[in-house]
């Protein structure tokens, strides 16, 4: 029967092998130090003998012929690129009994989709879940905001000596959001949440950097069973920027709340202190605070099931006080976006 080992670690064995017996080491010793039985060190010695280190060589074994071609495996790699969709399946969900029936009405070779799942992962492949992407957003948009309006804002801030706040707005249900948890097996631990009810909490935060790029902020606000609208923004912005010197810039998305007549009030009594700038539309990888957002609901509140929105603002309110002047959590949060880093902050 043929040894464990690829063709390589098998070449790599008997060129030892016959290297510790010209050694002046005795069979049964090489055979010891690799594991192997004195005959194999016999027989690969007499091949060595025989022809040199070209009888060493191990020769692959021939198994079982592939069903697909190299060409038809590429094809099948490009079908994984494009759409379901495409092929006539009534979702964006690839599944191995999927491609197994289009691979047979292509070409009529059978694959039991219990195999193809092994076969797409010796490939690199693997299930993975989808990443949500709004059919409005316009990557040449991003780009060009990215390219143009990112530099401009950047400029501008360093002329006016002005900070760079980040902010957005995000919710908490009393629903929780579940991850895995360990538990015996068959039986899985229950969350009970509260049902029937309209109740959650409201948080706006911001994320800011000092004029200097050296230091970063964090400001938060909740509202207990309402939501933000422009007079609810325009009020933690005028909160949350007192007692700060100089200009501040805002960067946010631009959704309704971010408009009106409340923010532009707040910006002429302001005397030209203030200024809004526009992200990208459907572009939350560049917002940082979209970070802090998936940390408290995915890593600190998952799995919580609180009795009254009030145990919820409460246990909201711990999570980002604690780390409000943590400079290395909120670095994560900056680099973690796709915005790009500044050089004052990559350490």
């Amino acid at each position: 029967m043929r040894p464990v080992g690829s063709p390589f670690e098998l070449e790599r064995r008997r060129c030892l092998a016959v290297q510790r017996v010209l050694e002046e080491y005795s069979t049964l010793e090489a055979a010891e130090f690799l594991g192997v039985t004195p005959r194999s060190v016999q027989r690969w010695l007499a091949a060595f003998r025989r022809n040199g280190i070209h009888d060493l060589v191990a020769q692959p074994v021939p198994g079982r012929p592939p069903k697909l071609t190299v060409t038809q495996e590429k094809v099948v790699r490009r079908w994984l690129a494009d759409s379901p969709l495409e092929f006539g399946f009534a979702t964006e969900l690839w599944t191995c009994r999927r491609l197994a029936q289009l691979i047979e009405q292509e070409w009529n070779v059978s694959f039991h989709p219990d195999y193809l799942g092994v076969w797409l992962r010796q490939r690199g492949f693997s299930p993975q879940k989808p990443r949500r992407r709004a059919r409005e957003r316009s990557d040449r948009a991003v780009a060009h905001w990215l390219a143009v309006d990112w530099p401009r804002i950047k400029r501008k801030a360093r002329r006016r000596h002005a900070s760079l706040w980040f902010l957005d707005e995000s919710g908490l249900l009393m629903a929780p959001l579940l991850r895995r948890s360990w538990s015996p097996r068959g039986k899985p631990p229950v969350s009970e949440a509260k049902a029937g009810h309209r109740e959650k909490v409201s948080v706006a935060a911001a994320l800011w950097l000092t004029p200097a790029r050296d230091r970063l902020g964090l400001a938060f606000q909740t509202l207990v069973n309402a939501y933000y609208n422009n007079e609810a923004v325009a009020d933690f912005v005028e909160a949350a920027i007192t007692g700060l010197r100089g200009p501040v810039i805002v960067l946010w998305d631009r959704g309704n709340m971010h408009r009106g007549p409340p923010l532009r009030e707040l910006v002429g009594a302001l005397a030209g202190r203030l200024e809004f700038e526009p992200m990208p539309a459907h572009a939350p990888e560049l917002m940082p605070v979209e970070q802090l957002w998936t940390w408290l609901k995915y890593s600190r509140l998952c799995n919580l099931a609180p009795a009254s929105a009030a145990e919820l603002d409460y246990l909201a309110l711990r999570e980002l006080e604690a780390i409000r002047y943590d400079q290395e959590r909120l670095r994560s949060f900056l680099h973690g976006s796709k915005l790009p880093p500044f050089a004052t902050l990559l350490s």
